[in-house]
């Protein structure tokens, strides 16, 4: 990634400054920005850390390696393999001796502006260097769906991509030792209203979660917990859900194809609708229309 004026790998490459396998900056991605890197072999001291103000988490996404890292004037070494993580801060980072193995590392650029963002509830104002953890099968799965949306080119819109971040940076938080994170209170029934009305009229657009948030005058970290407690899902998932219901009603109603329905309700194609649809109600979009006419 581009930091300090030049580009900066974000993982254990071995200062080979290979490309990434896949970067969110080539996508129209608006999550929290990140690099898919492979590993190479390390032999002597290298400084891995992020720049100034900003933190980095290194998710082990395949393979296993030994890294040797110099903490506070000691070698210490860890075993790193699927659903790995580590925390980096500029001002207290190890200086890395060695990495052997290979495998790939999601390298999660924190900026300020991103860690404000899931501040709300007892989040640390910022956090320390942490060590690579043992491997946790969540992290994994959403270190995953975060470098699959993007290799795909990030075709679910801006609020997957913002949903996804918010999930992934929250459930790292409330997995860091000195700071447990405790959402309160509830939407009232007017904000339930306000964001259900919203989102009705505007199922074609490409909202955004702290679009929905402002609506209740929250952050976005906050506002997604409360959500899923009052509507049982993600506002994602709830968006995608109405626009489906949305859908079906067109198909009885208006005789459109299922090409113009898809992008009319802000699908990015008709096999993403086609696949949400038949996901939803057990049949595709043209079979679910045939039906109702016979019905009718």
């Amino acid at each position: 990634m581009q930091a300090l004026g030049k580009v900066r790998p974000l993982s254990f490459d071995g200062g080979a400054g290979a490309a990434p396998l896949a970067s969110s900056a080539a996508t129209p991605w608006i999550g929290v920005p990140f690099e898919l890197h492979a590993t190479r072999p390390v032999e002597g001291d290298r400084d891995s850390g992020p720049p100034p103000g900003e933190q980095t988490a290194l998710v082990v996404i395949e393979g296993s390696m030994d890294v040797v890292l110099r903490e506070r004037g000691r070698d210490v070494r860890y075993r790193s393999s699927p659903g790995s993580l580590s925390l980096h801060a500029h001002d207290d980072r190890p200086v890395l001796r060695r990495v052997t193995g290979s495998g790939k590392i999601m390298a999660v650029r924190i900026s300020q502006t991103w860690h404000e963002r899931v501040l709300q509830g007892g989040a640390p104002a910022r956090f320390s260097y942490q060590p690579p953890a043992p491997p946790d099968e969540t992290i994994r799965s959403l270190a995953t769906a975060m470098c699959t949306e993007v290799t795909r080119g990030a075709p679910n819109g801006a609020l997957f991509a913002e949903s996804l971040s918010l999930a992934f940076l929250s459930y790292v938080m409330e997995r860091l030792p000195s700071a447990p994170m405790r959402v309160r209170g509830a939407l009232s029934e007017d904000q339930k209203r306000r964001v259900a009305r919203y989102v009705e009229e505007r199922l074609h657009d490409d909202v955004t979660v702290t679009e929905l948030a402002a609506l209740c005058g929250l952050q976005a970290r906050h506002f997604s917990t409360l959500f899923r407690q009052v509507f049982g899902r993600s506002p994602y998932r709830y968006v995608i859900d109405r626009r489906l219901a949305r859908g079906a009603k067109l198909l009885v109603s208006s005789g459109s194809d299922v090409d113009a329905i898809a992008l009319g309700l802000g699908f990015s194609s008709a096999s993403h609708f086609t696949a949400e649809f038949r996901r939803a109600y057990g049949t595709t979009p043209r079979r679910y229309s045939r039906q109702a006419v016979i019905v009718g």
